[in-house]
């Protein structure tokens, strides 16, 4: 097949172009790690069978579906939109402590099923380290309403 009949040679400067105007777009979002895997899950139709686990470190949650927000990612300009109606567990270390809040108001603005975090280093202590930040028992009381 030439060069000229190939949809795929044909469409390629299009859609690189696209691509890049997309990114230069103010609006534009990007993916943390995984991301894009629960992005395509929800656009086909799926939901994960277990809360989707939101780390900063790569050996957390590896069993089950999650996100891995590295140390390069500003919040602000990550996508959570497909995190959309669903049990969203944050999972850190006291290192990462700092950067919980920011990853809570972003998340919350995607309207996620419940929203709870889960600190690590305070397992077996005597302080608090599961917190429930939005529950499904919270959604159904505002939606009532």
């Amino acid at each position: 097949m030439s060069d000229t009949t190939d949809p795929l040679k044909q469409n390629a400067p299009a859609v690189t172009r696209a691509f890049f105007e997309t990114k230069l777009n103010s609006n534009y979002k990007r993916m943390p790690a995984y991301g894009k895997r629960l992005m395509k899950m929800r656009c086909d139709g799926m939901v994960p069978a277990r809360s989707v686990i939101v780390s900063f470190e790569w050996n957390i949650g590896g069993a089950y579906p999650r996100i891995v927000i590295t140390d390069e990612l500003p919040v602000a300009e990550l996508n959570f939109g497909y995190l959309a109606g669903l049990a969203v567990q944050i999972v850190y270390r006291g290192k990462d402590a700092h950067r919980v809040h920011a990853v809570v108001e972003a998340i919350m603005k995607v309207k996620p099923s419940s929203l709870t975090t889960f600190a690590i280093d305070l397992a077996g202590t005597d302080n608090p380290a599961f917190t429930l930040i939005q529950s499904p028992r919270d959604i159904l009381a505002r939606e009532i309403s």
